[in-house]
């Protein structure tokens, strides 16, 4: 009698799976990976601005003043949407196979994981799904979390270090965990013109 490996075994089957693109897809792929090196780990933070052009000549729509650190990378910067002053830290992955939008204020920091694809596990042959990813102004996204596909994170939302978001998360709150839950409101102090950056 088979063991419960090879039963699961059996009704996959990998031969199946199919993930096509044209040509023009892959040739357009294939130059975006050859302009990366301003995106290479080490890279100064300064070269910042030509991440972000390179970013722009390739379809992205990034608004002003944006920061995009070292280490960042992005799948397919066509699909990549950023408001006015928002950043991505050092090593943050944009998968984005589908949309991903990024408000105004927003910070997504280092070694994020935004990851609009996935796999369809209930199909025999794990066909590839995507679903865009939206990021409301005034949102930080701390350090190493991950963001499945199809989630929308609500305006001013804070999602804590190492949280694993599946389902959206609710506008001023702080929200953290595996999976990721609200936890408190966020209150924000008044400003202090006295403060400086």
């Amino acid at each position: 009698m088979p063991n419960d490996a090879d039963s699961s075994a059996s009704i996959v089957d990998l031969s199946r799976y199919s993930h096509r693109r044209s040509w023009l897809y892959l040739a357009k792929r294939l130059a975006w990976h050859c302009m990366q090196v301003p995106f290479w780990n080490g890279m100064p933070k300064r070269m910042s601005f030509l991440r972000v052009a390179l970013l722009r000549l390739f379809g992205a729509t990034i608004g002003k003043r944006c920061l995009v650190c070292a280490g960042v990378r992005v799948w397919e910067p066509w699909n990549l949407v950023m408001g006015d002053y928002s950043v991505l830290g050092t090593g943050a992955e944009i998968y984005n196979l589908a949309q991903i939008t990024i408000g105004s204020n927003a910070v997504v920091s280092q070694e994020s994981f935004l990851c609009t694809s996935s796999h369809d596990y209930s199909d025999p042959a794990l066909r590839l799904f995507s679903l865009p990813i939206t990021i409301h102004d005034g949102v930080w996204i701390a350090a190493r979390v991950f963001i499945g596909p199809g989630v929308s994170i609500a305006r001013g939302a804070v999602i804590g270090a190492g949280a694993v978001v599946v389902r959206d998360m609710p506008s001023m709150t702080v929200c953290a965990g595996n999976p990721c839950r609200p936890i408190k409101p966020r209150i924000m102090r008044a400003a202090n013109p006295g403060l400086r950056d």
